[in-house]
């Protein structure tokens, strides 16, 4: 048996410790084989075009390392990914089934080798004639990094084989056909067009760093000019969970668990379990399948150690880059984990003229502008629930979401951002959305932070009658933002959070913000958020702690209006 399948079967009767999606992509290979001989299934499996790949493959050597010039000889995961990826056909054409493979493995698992290696199996092996074969990056300089170890290993090549010293050369620039005008190159999003762009393959080489997609889409565009093109994401973990790479890595997963199908993406995962615990080294396997090989155990636990005596940059840098875990750059508050685990979707109109009490969280003119309604819970039984509103400049949203790739756009589809025309925040959908809700909800009051005080404070103030200028008693009320004032309901948040008490719907954006929160804290202990450490908008995560900042001010009066002892509604 060859490599390849000796590495399928081993992972499937558990004799290789592997992830859950390793075990779902080797059993949708094997029940896809099952499968092959029915006329209504579409593709079928040529160990011919398999094994082929492989032996190309390892004709090849090694460009940097210790083993740099020695032959390369396939690790089995490696082996197992080409098998599934160039053996599967489509039985209508006999072309290629996968046109898109996303392999995700951590740092030292000789990734960026084995995606030069790729390249060159397209530039030599495939039956298309003039193949263009292009490296993409944010910067250009970064897709130069894979370019440059693939172009090792075809000078080798050349130096092996003259048949291959005959059909190529090279430039300091490009891999280049000699009887032919295909070529590989690499381009960034500060690169210059390319004349007649037509790739056969696209190489992404760290997927996580790309702010946005838009050099896939530079690629894919161009790819609609083949017949039987081929895309190879490869990359570790990052920093931002909301980025394309994230994104597109949910949707894998759905996609092997069987929520959604797609027949031509190919996902090899290498992660450790949502219940694994990272600290446990028998859990690292899972994200790094050439333990032993290319990375070694003492590696890992010198990094481990570093993760835990260095702070947590050294320790956010271990999880991702080692581990494969999507972690925030900063220390976060509340964890993930934590955070979702709290909160459930649930139908707004359970609420309905209930009390509450709200935080808005007021932006500069073309930043999000953020409301929080906080509703008590009426009885033991049941958690305090919270309702998020968010507002966005439609121009400023589409600008953060192609330079930061942060899905505002996305959340405007799915209905959790509201984009208001233009580059400045029109403060007249806040107001008129406080007033539904003022008249859907039973609403007590809601903080404001003071420094961004705008005209529409006052005006809603007015509006809705609430203005008692021998009290001064107000419907938009100031909060302070000291740690003296947000002590007490952080502190509140955070035992509402880890009890399951607190719903939030796990509303996407919040959950985003809560990835970003830092907390800083005075000489006294107290906490409160820290705008200036957030490493992105926590807008959402302000405006819940001033919601419940107001409910504990008013906490006592909240109880008698509860209880009927008392018809106060507004103070």
């Amino acid at each position: 048996m060859n490599k390849a399948k000796n590495y399928i079967e081993q992972v499937l009767k558990g004799t290789i410790i592997a992830g859950k999606y390793i075990k779902l992509a080797c059993k949708r290979h094997v029940d896809d084989l099952k499968q092959q001989k029915k006329k209504s299934f579409p593709f079928y499996f040529s160990e011919k075009h398999a094994t082929g790949a492989i032996r190309f493959f390892e004709l090849q050597r090694l460009a940097l390392g210790d083993k740099s010039d020695q032959p390369f000889v396939l690790m089995p995961w490696q082996a197992a990914i080409l098998w599934t990826a160039y053996g599967w056909r489509r039985k209508d054409n006999h072309q290629r089934r996968f046109v898109k493979v996303y392999i995700k493995v951590a740092r030292g698992n000789a990734k960026t080798e084995f995606l030069a290696g790729v390249g060159n199996l397209g530039f030599f092996a495939e039956t298309a004639k003039d193949p263009q074969i292009f490296w993409a990056a944010t910067k250009k300089a970064q897709a130069a990094i894979g370019f440059e170890r693939q172009k090792t290993m075809v000078q080798r090549l050349r130096r092996d084989y003259q048949e291959v010293a005959d059909s190529c050369g090279t430039t300091k620039y490009r891999i280049f056909e000699t009887q032919g005008v295909g070529y590989v190159a690499y381009l960034g999003q500060d690169s210059d067009k390319e004349d007649g762009f037509s790739p056969l393959y696209g190489l992404i080489d760290e997927y996580h760093a790309h702010k946005d997609d838009s050099m896939i889409h530079v690629l894919e565009s161009g790819m609609v000019k083949r017949e039987s093109p081929m895309m190879w994401i490869i990359t570790t973990a990052g920093n931002n969970p909301a980025c394309p790479c994230a994104e597109f890595e949910k949707r894998a997963k759905m996609m092997l668990d069987g929520d959604v199908q797609n027949d031509q993406l190919l996902a090899y995962m290498y992660d450790l379990d949502e219940d694994d615990d990272w600290q446990d080294e028998k859990t690292w396997c899972k994200a790094n399948p050439s333990l032993g090989i290319s990375v070694t155990i003492t590696t890992l636990r010198t990094e481990y150690n570093k993760a835990i005596t260095e702070g947590v940059q050294k320790e956010n840098n271990f999880k991702t880059k080692n581990l494969n875990i999507w972690v925030n750059s900063s220390a976060q508050w509340i964890s993930d984990r934590v955070f979702q685990a709290s909160g459930s979707p649930f139908d707004a109109g359970i609420l309905s003229g209930r009390v509450c009490f709200g935080g808005l969280d007021l932006s500069s003119s073309r930043d999000l502008t953020a409301l929080c309604l906080f509703f008590p819970a009426q009885n033991q039984d049941e958690p305090h629930y919270c309702i998020f509103r968010f507002w966005c400049p439609e121009d400023n949203a589409r600008e953060r979401n192609r330079l930061d790739g942060v899905p505002y756009l996305q959340w405007a589809r799915d209905g959790y951002l509201r984009l208001t025309a233009g580059d400045v925040i029109d403060t007249r959908y806040i107001k008129r959305q406080i007033l539904a809700d003022f008249e859907t909800y039973t609403f007590h009051s809601c903080a404001y932070d003071r420094y961004r005080s705008l005209e529409m404070v006052a005006d809603l103030n007015e509006e809705l009658g609430m203005i008692d200028y021998s009290e001064t008693k107000l419907f938009l009320e100031p909060f302070a933002q000291t740690t003296g004032t947000y002590n007490a309901p952080l502190q509140e948040i955070e035992r509402m959070l880890l009890n399951r008490e607190l719903n939030h719907g796990n509303n996407p954006i919040i959950e985003w913000m809560n990835r970003n929160v830092a907390i800083v804290s005075d000489t006294n202990g107290n906490i409160k958020f820290d705008k200036k450490r957030a490493k992105e908008k926590i807008d959402g995560m302000v405006a819940l702690g001033m919601a419940v900042g107001q409910w504990l001010g008013y906490k006592h009066d909240y109880a008698a209006m509860a209880s009927g002892q008392s018809d106060v509604l507004i103070l």
